[in-house]
């Protein structure tokens, strides 16, 4: 854990949250003006604003009324206010969803849950009913001090539990909550997409709106996991009966745009209302299923109970798919000079000696897959969606 200050009065959009801080005061003690994040965050903030930010020492056990903190489920030993740092990537945080529900039953009947998490991905809990009080991180001290118990996952280094588990077991390990004998550790949302009334309209308008809804995405934040999109925009012109959808991010609305323009009105280029994370989890609520890479989209197709094909090259998705049910995985078969998929990478392309040898932009291992291979996927998941 963090704490971070201002050397001057400062105003700023983190994740998606606005802050207006000012210097710290003795004389005011002004508290309501000291952030506290996890480790993680911090470093990624040090690193955005480090002519403004300090690292602030600070004496938790000397501050009066700062919370418990709980490295096992048995430290809450009564009802009270259980604060959770949780910074992460969009499929992470559906990975936690699991987590909650059983923290909501193993804590002590009458706790609540507030959960602290990045305000851009606050969607993913909205309606959660595990979450008594949604909060931005990084979390005012002020608000802090109001809690009685306080998670940190990023105050142990066990980083040998979080490769070797799946994610929603970690955090179950991580306060010694027996992950084996739990059966249900499925993600779900609730959501509704008319908090997205233009994308709702625009589903309501389109042709022939009895048409399977496909949503294919090529793009993802991680180079590892990008694809050539015409290795997937092939299925535009084989499966005339879909209707297909492209979501992008906003900010390659002229690209995608370009891209697409062959397809005339084949294809429901969505790209330029992409604004927020609840845009795209409207989108996918209103399609029947998804077609991606290994991207936050499968993550999130299944939280909403869409099937989806995922195309798996350089990750192991055993761990990620474990306990998700309506995932169709597509895992590249290749054998290189330097590498067999799935080699375990995740990080950046960069790391990838295969695609360097070879000169390429994108992972061997995912350019591999055979367009044959991914028409009879396509066909096996029209199936699941009824269609």
């Amino acid at each position: 854990m963090r704490f971070l200050c201002v050397n001057k009065s400062a105003r700023a959009n983190i994740f998606g949250q606005e802050y207006e801080l000012k210097p710290l005061d003795p004389r005011l003690q002004n508290i309501e003006d000291i952030l506290v994040t996890d480790n993680f965050s911090a470093s990624e903030l040090f690193k955005r604003h480090p002519d403004v930010l300090l690292n602030l020492s600070f004496d938790r056990g000397r501050c009066k009324g700062f919370p418990r903190m709980v490295n096992t489920v048995s430290d809450i030993d009564r009802p009270g206010n259980v604060l959770i740092l949780r910074n992460g990537g969009i499929g992470d945080h559906v990975l936690f969803l699991p987590a909650l529900r059983i923290f909501r039953r193993c804590f002590p009947r009458g706790s609540k849950i507030w959960l602290s998490t990045q305000k851009e991905k606050h969607p993913i809990f909205t309606d959660n009913r595990d979450i008594d009080r949604l909060l931005s991180l990084p979390l005012r001290l002020d608000i802090l001090l109001q809690v009685d118990y306080l998670i940190d996952f990023s105050e142990r280094d066990d980083l040998n539990k979080f490769t070797r588990l799946h994610m929603t077991d970690y955090f179950l390990d991580f306060l010694s909550i027996d992950y084996t004998r739990i059966k249900d550790k499925a993600p779900r949302i609730s959501w509704d997409p008319s908090r997205s009334p233009g994308i709702s309209k625009t589903f309501e308008q389109a042709e022939d709106p009895s048409r399977p809804r496909v949503l294919l995405n090529w793009t993802a934040s991680n180079a590892l996991r990008e694809f050539p999109p015409e290795k997937l925009l092939f299925l535009v012109e084989t499966f005339k009966e879909v209707g297909f959808v492209v979501a992008q991010q906003k900010a390659l609305e002229a690209r995608t745009r370009e891209l697409l323009r062959p397809y005339g009105d084949k294809v429901l280029d969505l790209t330029a209302m992409m604004r927020s994370l609840d845009d795209y989890l409207s989108v996918i609520a209103l399609c029947d299923a998804v077609v991606t890479t290994d991207t936050a989209a499968y993550h999130l197709a299944e939280a909403l109970g869409k099937p989806s094909l995922v195309l798996f090259g350089p990750t192991r998705d055993e761990l990620w798919i474990r306990y998700y049910k309506r995932v169709k995985p597509l895992r590249a078969a290749y054998s290189g000079s330097t590498c067999r998929s799935p080699c375990g990478i995740v990080k950046s392309l960069e790391g990838c000696p295969e695609s360097r040898l070879k000169g390429t932009s994108f992972s061997p291992c995912l350019m591999a897959i055979p367009r044959e291979r991914i028409r009879l996927a396509f066909t096996e998941l029209l199936q699941d969606t009824g269609s």
